[in-house]
């Protein structure tokens, strides 16, 4: 099994999303982020069922760096409550995984 995961989070601007990415570049703690154009997300929040529109950022990055990941993403994400989801990779072709 590989060390890489992917992560994701949301953002209701996709400057948002950009601007997180080249953060998490910069400090080395992803690989890879690819943004995806609009989402409709639907969800409870605060006892009630929220519908939104938002761009979902994609990230690759490895398990080791994780903790130090969900730290920043706090950091800079403009929601009081970001979805920071890690999902492990079982398998990657070797090349990709260098």
């Amino acid at each position: 099994m590989s060390d890489i995961i992917l992560v994701y989070t949301t953002f209701e601007e996709r400057e948002e999303a950009l601007q997180l990415s080249k953060v998490l570049l910069e400090k080395k703690l992803i690989a890879c982020a690819q943004i995806d154009s609009i989402v409709d997300s639907i969800y409870w929040w605060k006892g009630a069922i929220e519908q939104a529109q938002e761009f979902r950022l994609t990230m690759k990055s490895s398990h080791k760096l994780w903790e130090e990941l969900v730290s920043v993403i706090e950091q800079y994400h403009p929601y009081d409550t970001p979805e920071i989801i890690a999902i492990p990779v079982t398998s990657s072709n070797h090349k990709y995984q260098q």
